[in-house]
């Protein structure tokens, strides 16, 4: 079905004094609500209809949140045609303007964050964007503004902040939501996207062997459907999966020979050439968690090599937030002194920020969540 325009205000009075997910008691929805009502008004434009009221309940009810921070991934727990395909901060880099428009073209609305405040740091904000017009996007705002759907919203007058469209976007959360659309392509039978036949192949590097996930949320096992050894082809079943083989944070929705259908880390995947076929090797029993991306990921004709020692930090007294972006933002863990983290960016590159206050380390949060610590308030472990 083609998606619906509905708004919701987090301001509205039947729910704008409910805290949001288990936050503290200043942490309501009408304070800090903006990713919630973004969510809740974009499901309900796809026919799932909540309200930030019910939505608030169902993600609590499914252990959806991080103290008041949404878990994206949760909704497929509540929905489970609903996925979440791509987690793309961009903060420090240019929006990925072509995946969003790609997605609207498929009628899959963009839920983005943006800056809502001219002061200096950023002030975080979630907003879902519908269609792309000219160098800007329509959106609905879930903070009162302009709550008439039937006029048109712009994201760049209110959000820009003196940037261009490509820098106003500060981080993209694109969700795949399986029947809905207007001009996607009809789905096969079997309930999958056509990929034009597009294939990808997991890494001769990757020893450990692949996930194949249900949704891309890391965080937890439940949702790995297969592991797949080095060396297998995977064929790929959404339009633009093929564009993100080997992208670092990027993740691409495949099927396995046995039709296991799910969502792999691209950034382990190579383009599959039959002429050059790769023995295939057993992984280890049991799920397995996706080591970080880098940004440089070895040859994969290059021998394995054992895996490196994961860097660690520890909190320093006085305890530490990881944010979900590298600002104070939306805060993803909140650690007490003495905790352990793992550093998830290259050592090379972490190794000097760590002590050094302004400086952003990208860690794993005790709970799981990945995130960014000031480095002024970890050492080294």
């Amino acid at each position: 079905m083609p998606f619906k325009l509905v708004y919701y205000s987090q301001q509205d009075a039947r729910w704008k004094n409910d805290i949001l997910g288990f936050g503290d008691p200043g942490d309501t929805i009408g304070y800090v609500g903006c990713a919630l009502t973004s969510v809740a008004m974009l499901l309900s434009g796809h026919g799932y209809t909540e309200t930030p009221k019910t939505l608030n309940q169902k993600l609590k009810n499914v252990n959806g949140f991080v103290s008041a921070a949404i878990v994206w991934g949760a909704v497929s727990q509540i929905y489970p045609k609903v996925s979440l395909k791509s987690f793309i901060p961009c903060t420090n880099s240019a929006a990925p303007l072509a995946q969003i428009d790609a997605a609207l073209a498929a009628g899959q609305p963009a839920i983005v964050m943006v800056d809502s405040s001219p002061a200096s740091g950023l002030q975080t904000h979630w907003v879902v964007l519908y269609a792309r017009e000219g160098g800007d996007y329509l959106m609905l705002d879930p903070w009162p503004y302009q709550t008439d759907v039937t006029k048109k919203t712009y994201l760049m007058p209110r959000y820009a902040q003196g940037k261009d469209l490509q820098h106003a976007i500060a981080h993209v959360i694109l969700y795949d939501v399986i029947g809905s659309g207007g001009p996607t392509p009809t789905p096969p039978t079997d309930g999958s996207v056509s990929g034009g036949g597009a294939s990808a192949r997991v890494k001769a590097d990757v020893t450990w062997g692949l996930n194949l996930r249900s949704s891309i949320d890391t965080s937890t096992t439940a949702n790995v459907i297969a592991v797949e050894p080095s060396g297998t082809e995977l064929t790929i079943v959404e339009t633009d999966g093929a564009s993100k083989i080997g992208a670092v944070n990027q993740w691409i929705r495949v099927r396995d020979a046995q039709g296991h259908e799910g969502y792999a880390a691209a950034w382990y995947l190579e383009k599959a050439a039959a002429t050059e076929p790769v023995p295939v090797k057993e992984p280890a029993p049991g799920p397995t968690s996706e080591p970080p991306a880098t940004a440089s990921t070895p040859s994969p004709a290059s021998a394995p090599t054992p895996e490196p020692q994961k860097l660690m930090v520890v909190v320093k007294s006085g305890g530490a937030k990881v944010y979900q972006t590298a600002s104070k933002g939306q805060v993803v863990s909140t650690e007490k002194s003495g905790a352990r983290l793992v550093v998830v960016e290259a050592a090379s590159k972490a190794t000097a920020k760590i002590g050094v206050g302004g400086k952003w380390l990208n860690v794993k949060a005790s709970n799981g969540k990945r995130g960014y610590v000031d480095g002024g308030s970890v050492r080294k472990g």
